[in-house]
């Protein structure tokens, strides 16, 4: 037995409960599968095989899409049932998805024409009440009905089902007769029935909480009680003896009919294979001219190393060992794509980050430029990365001028066409939305509709609870047990419609199913046998119904193009000041370092807040790696650990030739960070070095925290051996036995990727080499593009405190946005036209465009006159001439606008001063 229709949190504002906790009650059930139909989509089906597979039951794959006989343009479909019985089957599915999608009405459309075509190793049922086989019945079109019925049983044969629902619906007496017709009409077609449950939630008592969901997503609720409030997944016998009560007058044996559709049902679960999607194999696309792509790698990677002026002893030789394990798992494919969309962006002068994540740590990715940090230079362990006892393939992300990102995007799925497609992402509720939006529905408003008093107390009360919700995330996770006994948790609930519970049940669930900005998927077959795809209706590009995490799980390789509005800013600064690229000189000049040192970091990637300000003083900042290490201290845990504090007094100890409370024995491991414990790295080769752990193990720790939920099992099972191991290898050193288990406890109370340190490190040094050395370049860059107008603003007054002019918007010598010219050979801030709250980009191009084909404007009535007579200058209206005018915009008079520039220069500096 099992529950064969059903939904999930994927029949978004319909369905109810994560997979995670829908396998967990169908193991409780006493069921042996678990069955997913979300409406009109696939994308829950990983997280039903992972949850089922965690629970040791048998994941079922299918979905409750929309049919027509024959396809009719703007025309919404009748619910119909697929279900994958084996691999082909869901390769199927997701084929007949995509095909849908191209005749899509809300959701993809199906026709006969798509199953006839796509049929194989699927099994089909009617569905509900708003099946086409229903619907027929309910409209009197009983020979359509018996129509269709024979059409579908010559496409899928006995792989076709009639559903029985033994629940009432809304309209009394409908359901009933539905089920008595469907099932007269299966046994004349000698077609099988089913009974199901068409449960859109998993228990019984999140009833009040399936409701609110409906009221969120503003559905008429008013038939909802009558048809769904026992649409919970019912226990093994539920579903007969509901039948049984439904129809004692209608069939003469209706024991022995709810049997024989039992029967059926189990023979449906005894049709689908033990299908885990973990099958499908992971293929990565060859080079297209066949060569070997391990001899392209190496030859790249010798050719690299030349190009870096690095074709020595020691980069070749660790170019080797790096190579090895890339071919041990076959991943010289991977290595060659990524190459070549990061060369072809940088041929296209698109600016890419020096690099992020453990891919710093490699060599080969140094030779190949996709990244640009030198790991043997600052010394980095490639082990985090790969390492052949830890087969995972290299996630290689990298970051890609904002702007211009999408054209990245765009190239690999032109260039992997037919194997490519962006990915889905999955908006989940949290705190700040799910408040937001119970608030609304739990007696909370805060609009119009509200007398002001109560607006300002109801405000109190959202901030009160958003506040008390919030003690209760840690690391993302819910502490659901503390919140269940607390008496404010009663009290809120009493007052507010339960506005807790219904929190803690819909925290976490999909909120809206979107396309993920970055994210690209990438197969060595077909894509569609390994997702189905969707249409973003913006981009008009195919997405994969299953988000990065998912894609991953089924062996799809994903490619992160992340976009950082940082490579635009250096972007300019670069083709003004003429600085070709990144030089690793930037990271020992002199006043690039004092600059650190004294903290005067404002603008700076990463450096912009007053907190890590203030650590690079405190740690007494001289060199490149204590930017390094600022940035990854610069964290909650370990400012909460004091490993600042701990860090400025081992260094200053041991630059006077004292210990301080470093270790000498760990200072193979930890001199670089003067006794402490901060990065992954140093973790990795203490756990191996001292503790004996395999590096799989090692890399494992550092991924782990103490007391988050997902883990608990992790530390029960190997936290004891692995803390002994340990601290008889720190006996071994010297290192006494309390010293060592609290050594020990720090590896998993916090540590941080010393490459991605690194990688993103050389960005704030390049941007603080513009800083020091062509300060209104740099602050013209930030202004440039500036956020919002708090951020427009500070740019501003920054600039003018590092010595720079920024002159006022001006219809003679402002751009559309700001830009930088000479005055008297001299570099000026020139804010744009649109820097004038109410002026848009269309109005300012207007007149920057009259501007450039007729000369400057005279005076005003030049200007009106001129603007007038333009074509497209209906676009400046009164409203912004009248704004023009008022922020002297319109000044013709040199002298008085010069001294508007100075007024307001001298504004900005006192500002900045302040």
């Amino acid at each position: 037995m099992f529950d064969l229709h059903r939904h999930s949190e994927f029949s978004t504002f319909d369905g109810f409960g994560k997979f995670s906790e829908l396998a967990v009650l169908a193991k409780e059930l006493g069921y042996e599968s678990l069955c997913s139909t979300d409406h009109g989509n696939t994308n829950g089906l990983v997280k039903l095989y992972k949850a089922c597979k965690d629970v040791g039951i048998k994941p079922i794959l299918g979905c409750e899409g929309y049919f027509l006989p024959v396809w009719k343009e703007k025309t919404r479909g009748y619910h119909l049932i697929l279900i994958a019985k084996n691999l082909e089957g869901y390769k199927n599915l997701n084929r007949i998805q995509f095909e849908g999608e191209k005749q899509k009405y809300y959701n993809p459309i199906w026709d006969f024409k798509l199953l006839e075509k796509y049929h194989e190793g699927l099994i089909c049922t009617t569905a509900c009440v708003a099946g086409y086989l229903a619907q027929c019945i309910i409209n009197k079109k009983e020979q359509n009905a018996f129509n269709f019925l024979r059409k579908m049983k010559s496409i899928f044969g006995d792989d076709f089902y009639v559903e029985v629902q033994p629940y009432k619906i809304s309209e009394e007496g409908l359901q009933e007769y539905v089920n008595v017709r469907s099932i007269k009409l299966a046994k004349t077609l000698g077609i099988k029935c089913i009974l199901t449950s068409d449960s859109h939630r998993g228990r019984k008592e999140d009833w009040g909480t399936y409701v609110k969901m409906h009221e969120i997503a503003g559905h008429d609720i008013s038939h909802i009680e009558a048809t769904y409030k026992e649409r919970y997944m019912p226990k093994p016998d539920d579903l007969a003896k509901r039948f049984c009560e439904m129809h004692k007058r209608d069939f003469m044996y209706p024991r022995k009919l709810a049997k024989e559709m039992y029967d059926a049902l189990d023979e449906i679960e005894d049709k689908c294979e033990n299908l885990y999607l973990d099958q499908l194999q992971q293929i990565l696309p060859k080079l297209e001219d066949g060569t070997d792509s391990y001899r392209t790698l190496i030859d790249h990677v010798k050719k690299g190393l030349k190009f870096r002026g690095k074709y020595n002893k020691e980069y070749i030789a660790r170019a080797k060992e790096e190579l090895d394990v890339i071919h041990y798992h076959g991943f010289e494919d991977y290595f060659l794509m990524v190459e070549e969309y990061t060369t072809w962006a940088k041929n296209k002068g698109i600016v890419v980050g020096p690099g992020r994540g453990s891919a710093c740590n490699s060599i080969v990715c140094y030779a190949l430029r996709i990244t640009e940090v030198d790991s043997i230079y600052f010394n980095l362990e490639f082990r985090r990365f790969l390492m052949k006892e830890r087969k995972k393939m290299p996630d290689i992300d990298l970051d890609f001028e904002t702007e211009r990102r999408g054209e990245v995007i765009e190239h690999l799925l032109q260039t992997y066409e037919g194997h490519a497609a962006q990915v889905c992402s999955y908006g989940l509720y949290r705190v700040e939305n799910l408040l937001n939006d119970l608030f609304k529905v739990c007696g909370l408003p805060s609009d119009k509709t509200v007398e002001p008093q109560q607006v300002k107390i109801n405000k109190q009360i959202m901030a009160d609870i958003k506040k008390y919700v919030k003690s209760h995330i840690e690391e993302g996770f819910l502490q659901e047990d503390d919140l269940v006994n607390d008496s404010l948790y009663e009290y809120y609930n009493k007052n507010y419609d339960n506005i807790i519970l219904h929190f803690r049940k819909l925290y976490g669930k999909v909120r809206f199913i979107g396309t993920h900005a970055a994210g690209v998927a990438i197969t060595g077959g077909n894509i569609l046998d390994y997702t189905a795809l969707r249409v973003d209706s913006k981009t008009g590009r195919y997405f994969t119904n299953y988000d990065l995490v998912d894609v991953e799980d089924i062996g799809v390789i994903k490619f992160d193009i992340l976009g950082l509005k940082t490579m635009s800013e250096i972007r300019d600064c670069r083709e003004i000041t003429g600085t070709p690229c990144f030089d690793v000189s930037m990271t020992e000049d002199k006043d690039v370092i004092k600059a650190f040192s004294e903290g005067n970091c404002n603008g700076v990637f990463q450096l912009d807040k007053p907190s890590v300000q203030q650590l690079l003083l405190s740690i007494h900042t001289n060199c490149f790696n204590d930017v390094v290490a600022a940035t990854a201290m610069n964290r909650p845990g370990p400012l909460k650990q004091g490993q600042p504090q701990i860090y400025a007094a081992n260094k200053e100890a041991f630059e006077i030739g004292e210990e301080g409370q470093r270790i000498p024995a760990l200072d193979k491991y930890l001199q670089k960070t003067y006794g402490t414990i901060i990065y992954q790295e140093q973790i990795m080769l203490m756990a191996v070095e001292i503790a004996g752990m395999t590096w799989d193990e090692a890399h494992a720790i550092t991924k782990m925290k103490i007391g988050i939920p997902t883990f608990n099992w992790y530390f029960e099972e190997f936290y004891p051996k692995y803390e002994a191991n340990f601290v008889k290898g720190c006996a071994k050193l010297g290192i006494e036995k309390d010293r060592a288990i609290d050594l020990f406890k720090k590896f998993y109370e916090y540590s941080f990727n010393e490459g991605h340190s690194v990688g993103y490190t050389l960005v704030s040094t390049e941007q603080m080499y513009y800083k020091v050395h062509y300060p209104e370049v740099f602050w013209f860059s930030k202004i440039k593009y500036a956020n919002n107008d708090a951020d427009f603003a500070k740019y501003c007054e920054n600039a003018v405190k590092d010595g720079g002019v920024v002159m006022l918007p001006h219809v003679n010598y402002s751009m559309v946005k700001t830009s930088l010219r000479k005055i008297d050979g001299e570099f000026a801030i020139q804010q744009g036209l649109t820097a004038i709250k109410g002026i848009g980009a269309v109005a300012a191009k207007v007149i920057v465009d009259e501007r450039k084909a007729n000369g400057v404007f005279i005076n005003i009535d030049n200007f009106i006159d001129r603007l007038d007579a333009n074509p497209n200058g209906s676009k400046v209206n009164k409203k912004v001439r009248e704004l023009l005018v008022e922020y002297g915009a319109l000044d013709f008079k040199k002298s008085l606008y010069i001294s508007k520039v100075k007024k307001y220069n001298s504004a900005l500096y006192a500002r900045a001063n302040r």
